[in-house]
């Protein structure tokens, strides 16, 4: 009885060690899948650069008629600019397609091979998605980043602390969206198409994660229910605070609130997914 207690710590630990190579293996895996259509992310560069452009001559339009360093709810010219391109630029590395892939998995039947995997889909979902980002970060943000940077007068952030904490902050933003796709993705279960729902989450994220304009921009009734929304801490936190914006409390105020909505779809996402799972398994037999 005592040799099989003390043999169990050292199996969970191989146990945990074999789940950690599986996942390293899918987020290699995804990687070297992305960098064989790497050519669609060069145009991709592209296509980006015309977005902060088309962006950048519109709030030149707006500052041009105010006073030099005039600010417009609290964004100088250079700051705009520079939101502009960081969040286009962050973007390009926390976009992914989980929920399209999941729901098509669901409508094929897929799924069913999740079942029989010995790691749990949720973590592979995430570890193809931080495959994904990695590929995206590599070949694809960080050229954007410095095409747009020497063209436009973007500015860095004003510490090194802001700019440890941009990056953590986008981490955060990658696992939230992921796990706002996997819960879109698993309506497939009741809805079979959800490309409706994947078109309303689209123009929300869009809208609300605070990529085309600062939250502050919006009416405040807008601010306050999208205070209630993971969006903003998608798009909106990790900008703000590469620009300084969020400073000393508020800095770790962001960064707690990307934690916790992280969390909390993080159970969420694992709570549907052993409902569906089971429902799977049903229906199977």
């Amino acid at each position: 009885m005592s040799g099989a207690a003390a043999a169990s710590p050292a199996t969970g630990v191989r146990g945990a060690g074999l789940h950690l190579r599986a996942y390293r293996g899918f987020v290699t895996g995804t990687f070297h899948k992305m960098l064989a259509y790497r050519l669609r992310y060069y145009t991709g560069i592209v296509s980006y650069l015309v977005y902060v452009t088309i962006y950048y001559f519109l709030w030149k339009a707006a500052y041009a008629s105010l006073p030099a360093g005039s600010a417009i709810r609290g964004f100088t010219f250079e700051e705009m600019v520079t939101y502009i391109a960081v969040s286009w630029c962050s973007r390009s590395f926390y976009f992914n397609n989980v929920d399209r892939e999941l729901s098509e998995q669901v409508q094929k039947g897929d799924i069913a091979v999740a079942l029989a995997r010995p790691v749990s889909l949720q973590g592979t979902v995430v570890a193809n998605a931080l495959g994904e980002g990695v590929f995206r970060l590599l070949c694809f943000s960080l050229p954007i980043s410095v095409v747009i940077f020497l063209i436009f007068p973007a500015q860095l952030p004003p510490s090194w602390l802001h700019a440890a904490a941009f990056l953590l902050s986008l981490l955060l933003a990658l696992l939230i969206l992921t796990h706002v796709n996997f819960l879109i993705g698993m309506c497939a279960f009741p809805l079979k198409n959800v490309d409706g729902v994947m078109r309303a989450k689209h123009y929300l994220l869009e809208l609300l994660s605070g990529v085309q304009m600062p939250i502050g921009f919006f009416p405040a009734w807008l601010v306050t229910t999208s205070a209630f929304l993971p969006f903003q801490s998608i798009g909106f936190v990790p900008t703000a605070i590469w620009l300084g914006k969020l400073e000393g409390a508020a800095l770790w105020r962001g960064l707690g609130l990307q934690a916790a909505w992280a969390a909390g779809l993080v159970a969420a996402s694992a709570l549907v997914w052993s409902r569906a799972a089971r429902r799977l398994t049903v229906q199977g037999g």
